[in-house]
């Protein structure tokens, strides 16, 4: 009888010490506990939201009044193309509504679709047997059916759904292979199973009359009307939920633990404006107005009313000269002078050699062999039209690098190419192969090799005499060498920190950036 008696004692002591350590709003929230109402209906009853709510179930779980049932659910949503889809119709609809219009249509007269939307277009129109392709012409093959709404587009506009509830698996696989239409998003679910002693201690709580003290006022202490009253227990052994400290995007970081590494090394870093003129960014680096990078598809060009940079006449001339003498052909001052948005990062070097020409002419005059004048850099935005995809952006940085100095050689550029590129990378094997590129002679790209794969991250070589000499002009002495190299920043951010898509490095899915250690 004593041991029945001890056993007791313990439990209504427990009850009680849980029951005093309940705050009013978890007090409120166990009252629909007990009567085992769904999540969503307590967060509507109590008029709290839905963290609060969730928080206060994990305290009850770890008390024991309730044990907590986690179901995760794979949710199949509108992505974003999806929803532009959804709005203006699938590239398949488009095409179909041409075609009720013709019947027959060229594929080059085809528009509002890009290259991508029209194939894809063309393969759905297939497999339902709405459409024939002959001589490079699109026909008709069942009108009649053509009007009717397309299973895929049901499927888009009953969407969200749960994976699992979906019938149309061919659909939802189909979908998923094509640019972000679709998307599968994890949910997490909770469920709870109310434990015996949960109504014990609502009942404790209902008959208890006596105010609990939650905080020592310095009243309470002068009165000492706390004399009178129950304390609320303070349970310093629970879980509490995880506090995100804010720190630096990863991606900020990389860059400015790059810039101040090269400036250990005695680099000043070059700037300038995102907006160039073709002279800069592909004449002064002797590049042929004739150059296929030079083409639409390469740059975005840009028209701002009233805007010109202006390109000194001296540079100009002496560029002009070795086009036209070294190319052959007949140098347009007008094309020169056209707008774009850089799409390379060497446009900056081009501008230092120029801008610091009375500079390196003087410290020229003194140079012995092997030496070093000045060392540039710069981690410059450039821009480039282009399918983004897990390697590639429509707009990235480059880490751009010029060493100027009197009788340097090209070992010296691969020397030092594979220390940064090591450091940087963590990469253990840096591969070096000829290259060409119109601005340097000899010129190399380079790869990194990283977990068996071999990934291309930059060019470099040294300045041709008909870049330095034309941007130099007077203050060129022979024997000067600008050693020049480009590193694709973002694919050695990537090796870094062992990922895979280099859109992760624009990501705005908090938990992996909470995920990733700098």
């Amino acid at each position: 009888m004593v041991n029945i008696k001890i056993g007791r004692n313990l439990k209504e002591k427990n009850i009680e010490k849980i029951a005093y350590s309940l705050s009013e709003k978890e007090k409120e929230i166990l009252k629909y506990i007990v009567e085992k109402k769904p999540i969503n209906e307590i967060v509507s009853l109590t008029n709290l939201d839905e963290t609060t709510v969730k928080k206060s179930l994990l305290f009850f779980e770890n008390r024991g009044i309730i044990r907590i049932e986690y179901k995760t659910i794979e949710i199949v949503d509108l992505d974003k193309n999806g929803i532009v889809y959804l709005k203006n119709g699938l590239p398949e609809r488009i095409l179909a509504n041409i075609l009720m219009e013709k019947e027959e249509i060229d594929l080059k007269e085809i528009q509002g679709l890009n290259k991508q939307e029209i194939n894809a277009a063309i393969g759905e129109l297939k497999k339902l047997n709405l459409i024939e392709i002959s001589e490079g012409k699109i026909k008709v093959k069942n009108k009649g059916e053509i009007i009717k709404k397309f299973p895929q587009e049901k499927f888009l506009e009953e969407l969200p759904k749960e994976k699992d509830k979906i019938e149309e698996k061919e659909i939802l696989e189909n979908l998923l292979k094509r640019k972000e239409i679709i998307k599968i998003d994890r949910k997490v679910n909770i469920d709870y199973e109310v434990l015996p002693i949960a109504e014990e201690v609502y009942n404790f709580l209902s008959s208890v009359k006596q105010q609990i003290i939650e905080n020592l006022t310095p009243e309470i202490l002068k009165n000492k009307s706390w004399k009178k009253k129950k304390f609320k227990y303070y349970d310093v052994k629970s879980k509490v939920p995880l506090i995100y400290y804010g720190k630096r995007h990863f991606y900020l970081y990389f860059l400015d633990k790059i810039r101040e590494k090269l400036m250990q090394y005695g680099f000043k870093e070059m700037e300038n404006g995102i907006i160039v003129n073709e002279f800069w960014n592909f004449d002064a680096l002797f590049q042929p107005q004739h150059h296929m990078a030079r083409e639409w598809s390469d740059t975005y060009y840009i028209e701002i009313e009233n805007l010109n940079i202006p390109i000194p006449k001296d540079v100009l001339e002496r560029v002009k000269k070795v086009h036209e003498e070294k190319w052959k052909y007949k140098w347009s001052e007008d094309k020169a002078k056209k707008i774009i948005l850089r799409p390379q990062g060497t446009v900056l070097s081009a501008l230092t050699l120029y801008k610091n020409s009375k500079r390196i002419g003087e410290m020229l005059k003194n140079a012995k062999e092997k030496t070093v004048l000045e060392k540039y850099f710069s981690i410059a935005r450039v821009f480039r039209p282009d399918v983004v995809d897990a390697t590639h952006l429509t707009e990235f940085n480059q880490l751009e690098g010029i060493i100027i100095g009197y009788k340097l050689s090209f070992s010296n550029l691969l020397a030092w190419l594979e220390q940064l590129t090591k450091e940087i990378s963590g990469c253990r094997e840096v591969i070096f192969k000829p290259d060409y590129f119109p601005f340097t002679e000899p010129s190399v790209e380079i790869s990194i090799k990283l977990n068996n794969a071999i990934m291309e991250v930059g060019g470099a070589g040294i300045f041709r005499e008909e870049v330095v000499k034309p941007l130099l002009g007077e203050n060129y002495k022979e024997g000067l060498v600008v050693l020049a190299w480009g590193l694709g920043i973002d694919r050695l951010v990537l090796a870094k920190y062992n990922l895979n898509d280099i859109r992760l490095l624009f990501s705005k899915n908090l938990q992996f950036l909470r995920d990733i250690k700098i």
